[in-house]
This record gives C-alpha cells, sequence and structure tokens, in this order.
C-alpha cells in the first residue's frame, strides 16, 4: 500500500484539494499523518491545503453574492442566517473576527459562513484578509496535529493495526474536542451580543 502511494502522490495531493474543498479538517490532519509517515511531501501536503481553502472561499463567498442577487428568500440562505448568528450574533459588526474563527468551529457551520458573508455582501478586502490569515494558521494547525498524531501513534505502538486503532481514537476525541469548544464559543458569542444590548 505504501509503494502504491509513493507512485500516486500527484494523485494524493489532488484528493488533499478536493478533500479541502468538501470537508476540511479530517483530510489535513490525515495529510500530516502521511507526511509524518513520508508518503508525500510536508511542504507540497500545505500548499495543497491552501489551494482547495482558497477555492472553497472563493466558491463560497461567490455562491452567496450569486444567492443574494437572485434568490434572497430561499430557504437555503435562511437556514445559513440562522447557524451563523447563532455561533457569531455580531457577524455584521464585526465581520473579521467571525469569518476568521468559523474555519476552526464544527463541520458545516465554515460553509455558511462563507455563503453568509456573500450574501450579506461583506467587504471584500475584509474577507480576504480574514480568510488569507484563518486558511494559513488553520492548515499549519490541523497539519502539526496529524504529525503529533501519528508520532503518538508511533511511540505507543508500531504495530500496523494498533497504529490505526490509536489514530481513530486520537480522530474521535478531536472532533468531540471541537464540538465542544464550538459550544462554549457560540455561548461567549451569544453573551456578548447580549451585553453589547444592555449597553
Amino acid at each position: 500500500m505504501q509503494s502504491f502511494a509513493y507512485a500516486h502522490t500527484e494523485i494524493i495531493y489532488a484528493l488533499i484539494v478536493l478533500g479541502v474543498f468538501l470537508e476540511g479538517e479530517i483530510v489535513v490532519i490525515a495529510a500530516g499523518i502521511l507526511s509524518y509517515l513520508g508518503v508525500v511531501s510536508l511542504p507540497c501536503s500545505f500548499l495543497a491545503t491552501i489551494f482547495g481553502g482558497a477555492i472553497k472561499s472563493v466558491f463560497g463567498y461567490s455562491f452567496g453574492y450569486y444567492l443574494q442577487n437572485k434568490f434572497s428568500h430561499k430557504k437555503l440562505l435562511l437556514k445559513a442566517e440562522g447557524r451563523v448568528n447563532r455561533f457569531f450574533p455580531n457577524f455584521l459588526r464585526k465581520p473579521f473576527i467571525s469569518i476568521f474563527f468559523s474555519r476552526f468551529l464544527i463541520l458545516g457551520l465554515y460553509w455558511f459562513t462563507l455563503i453568509y458573508s456573500g450574501y450579506k455582501k461583506i467587504n471584500l478586502k475584509t474577507f480576504i484578509k480574514a480568510e488569507t490569515l484563518s486558511l494559513i494558521f488553520w492548515a499549519m494547525f490541523m497539519l502539526g496535529l496529524g504529525y503529533f498524531f501519528s508520532h503518538t501513534a508511533l511511540s505507543i505502538s508500531r504495530d500496523v493495526r494498533n497504529f490505526i486503532i490509536i489514530i481513530l481514537c486520537f480522530f474521535i476525541a478531536f472532533l468531540f474536542l471541537e464540538k465542544i469548544i464550538s459550544f462554549f464559543v457560540g455561548l461567549l458569542e451569544t453573551n456578548d451580543h447580549k451585553d453589547d444590548e444592555h449597553i
């Protein structure tokens, strides 16, 4: 299997780009694991992640912009607005912070944030700056997490089956922790919004 991966590294990089566009965290962590194992190049994995993330940002914003012009009252836009406002009630007042942190939160919310940004026609300069910085930090963090997972798993056991089981446990723990953090971030944003209303 490893020899197959070595012979098809271009396909792996293409899958990273596609995976970042469609999903995100799991794919990039997996890329970090493969980089640690020497199957793919870390710099190339980073560039593939950045490329996939950039495509996702442009597509999401453009799609939201298009929907605002053509279908401003459709169910998808109302759903996106509801989900974004739940976690970021101050989105329109503080778009940079909201866009920056949305990339680090639970699966699905980031897509809604991108679409909502285009829908509300958030200033492009603010959007690009927030997306660029968050993408760089996010890519480094997720790849580093994959490195950490792989290093730790190998230090515990070099048996392939045990390695896979340990990695799966890390993934489950990561997703669980991510949901907890997302919950508290949303709670803090809501409380901040309420405080502003009382002022």
